[in-house]
């Protein structure tokens, strides 16, 4: 049996909100996109700790959900 460490919608968005994101698991992942954006240009100071968590979801040997890494993408 095989096991994959697997990050969807619902974990990147729990990490967000470990970060202090302004998001909740209702919004759609467009919506998280652009309420980190907004976040990150009212608090800039945030922006080493999204690049880091986003970064570290690139590079470990994790299997992102295709949707999520789109926007992913966009905050590195």
């Amino acid at each position: 049996m095989m096991i994959v460490d697997l990050i969807d919608e619902v974990d990147f968005k729990e990490r967000l909100i470990a970060l202090g994101a302004p998001v909740t698991q209702e919004q759609s992942l467009a919506q998280v996109q652009a309420a980190v954006l907004s976040w990150l240009q009212e608090y800039p100071e945030q922006t080493p700790f999204i690049k880091d968590l986003c970064l570290d979801m690139q590079k470990n040997e994790t299997t992102v959900l295709p949707e999520v890494s789109c926007v992913v993408a966009t905050f590195v």
